[in-house]
């Protein structure tokens, strides 16, 4: 796996935009999971 440096110009920016997006969403969605465990537990 090349870093966006190494790989200059030939980076696909769409792809790598929605790998970091998709790696948001689901750092997200785990926060939000063990927020509602620690406070709430299973509802």
């Amino acid at each position: 796996m090349q870093t966006p440096l190494a790989a200059g110009s030939d980076v696909d920016w769409s792809e790598i935009h929605a790998v970091r997006l998709l790696g948001v969403a689901l750092a997200f969605l785990f926060l939000l999971w063990a927020i509602r465990r620690m406070f709430g537990g299973k509802k």
